[in-house]
Parts: structure tokens; sequence; C-alpha cells
């Protein structure tokens, strides 16, 4: 491993932050006006846009026209959220926090999560030689799976699961997605990647059973939204199955074999963020509207 100096000090800089936009925005969710969801908003987008500018900068061999493409991939970012931001306050919709609102709070929280990573790996273990495309899914399969990740990934979803935020099904699938992203077997590349992969299919199985066994149990009782907590829920299951599988039967170097799971990973981050930032929650304005419309037109 190569360059750990700038690895500590990235992890070391942007876990806080990021724990702390995440914090901010579930304590304070039904505060946020305006100034608030636009300053969310703008900063995740400039973090992720520095930390791809960076990393560009670094794969990629330094000149003119390679410098102005890295400046422009972290402009390109933010001119998108700077838009949605505008378009948003013309239509009025901004003054409050919505269900669409902490959806793109969340993805850009797993986006920023997602850049780190790369960045991580690619300061670690270099960018390699087979071929631009070739090498860019591999560090997208092995870095979003790598232990260089996963570790501020933990102390971060552990930071919101501290808050005792989410009771009943809510919180226990965060502690499932927790068991699953301390079991990828991605962590230390293919080195442990068969034991690990033992330990991940039983720890994915043992948090399907409990989660399906405690909503059959308590289906009565359940929180607004559960059908739909549960459907990502198994939707994740579904996937990371599929990248296991996946893992087995396509060729390449690890992460190209990992990618889908890698995937799996990142859906399963956005998700736990989406269930923190109350994505499912009746209490929203939306999530009103979806309960009034499930009681006048029950199954």
């Amino acid at each position: 491993m190569q360059n750990i100096p700038y690895i500590i000090l990235t992890e070391v800089l942007m876990t806080p932050l990021i724990v702390f936009i995440i914090i901010y925005v579930s304590t304070r969710y039904s505060s946020m006006n305006t100034r608030g969801i636009s300053l969310t908003l703008f900063f995740l987008a400039m973090m992720s846009g520095m930390l791809n500018s960076i990393n560009y900068y670094i794969l990629f061999p330094q000149g003119f026209l390679n410098e102005v493409m890295a400046i422009n991939i972290s402009m390109f970012e933010m001119t998108i959220i700077i838009s949605y931001i505008l378009v948003s306050a013309f239509n009025g919709n901004i003054g409050r926090m919505t269900r669409t609102h902490s959806k793109w709070i969340a993805i850009l929280v797993g986006w920023n999560e997602v850049s780190m990573a790369l960045l991580l790996y690619s300061l670690a273990y270099g960018f390699g030689n087979s071929g631009t495309l070739l090498n860019t899914v591999n560090i997208l399969g092995a870095g979003v799976t790598n232990y260089l990740f996963t570790i501020p990934m933990i102390i971060e979803m552990l930071s919101l699961l501290y808050l005792r935020l989410h009771g009943g099904l809510s919180m226990r699938i965060s502690i499932a997605i927790i068991l699953m992203q301390a079991t990828d077997p991605g962590l230390f590349g293919g080195t442990y990647s068969f034991p690990l992969t033992i330990v991940f299919s039983i720890v994915m199985v043992a948090v399907l059973y409990l989660i399906l066994s405690y909503t059959y149990r308590n289906r009565g009782k359940l929180e607004d939204g559960w059908r739909k907590i549960l459907n990502y829920f198994i939707f994740l299951i579904l996937l990371s199955a599929i990248g296991l599988t996946a893992s087995l039967i396509v060729p390449g170097p690890f992460g190209v074999r990992w990618i889908i799971f890698a995937l799996s990973m990142a859906f399963s981050m956005v998700y736990y963020f989406l269930i923190s930032f109350r994505f499912f929650d009746s209490s929203t304005p939306e999530g009103i509207k979806r309960k009034r419309m499930e009681s006048e037109n029950p199954e």
C-alpha cells in the first residue's frame, strides 16, 4: 500500500464532515428551510466534485487538458445541483424538507462515499495498466468493497444508530445493513474473499429470516411505510445474492468480478440514509398524502 499519510488525512477530514451532515439532516429534518436544504445540497455536491477532481488529476497524466478536465468534473457536479436548487425554488417547493429533497440528499451522501472510496483505493493501489475502462470498473468494484471505505462507512452508520432516531422495522433493517457491511467479502481484496463470502451469506440469510419473521409477527403494528421499507430490503438481498453469484462466474480482475456486489453495497448505504432521512416517513407532506390515499383505497 502507498500514500498512507494521504489516505489517513482524507478519512480524518471527510468522515467527521459526512457524519456531521448526516446527523444535522437527521435531527433537524422538520425545521430545515430553504437555506439549510440548499446549503446541504450544494456542500455535498462540492465535496464529491472535489474528491472526483482530485482522483482524476492523480490517475491521469498531468497536462493542461487533464487539469481543465479535472476542474470541469467538479464544476459539472455543482452545476447539476445548483440547477436543481433553482428549479425547486422557482416551483416553490424548497421552503421545507420533502421526500424528494431527502432522497437527493441521501443519494449525494452515498455519492460522496463512493467518491471517497475511489480516491482512497486509487491512493492505496493505483490505477493499473489494463486499459481505462477495465481499470475504472475494477476500481469501482474493489474500492466500494474495500476496508478503506467500509470502516468509515460503518462509523457513520453507527453514529446514526446511536441517536436512536428509529425503532421497529426501520431499526432492525438498519442493524442488518451494518452487519452486512461489516462482513463484506471484498474487505481485503481477494485474500479472504472466500471465507468472508461464507460469513456474509450466513449473515444475509439470518437477517432476512429475522426481518421477515419480525414483520410477520408485528404486521398489525408496524410503522407507516413499512411495506416500501421491506421491499427495498428484499431488493437489497436479491442484488447482493446476484453479486455473490456473479463474482464466481465473471472473469477478470477482482473489482470487475465484484462490481455487481459493489453496487449492492452502494445501494445499501443509500438505503440506510433514506431511512435516516425519513424518506419512508408519513410525517412528510408526500407521506401524509400517501397514507390518506391508502386509507381511502384499502387493498
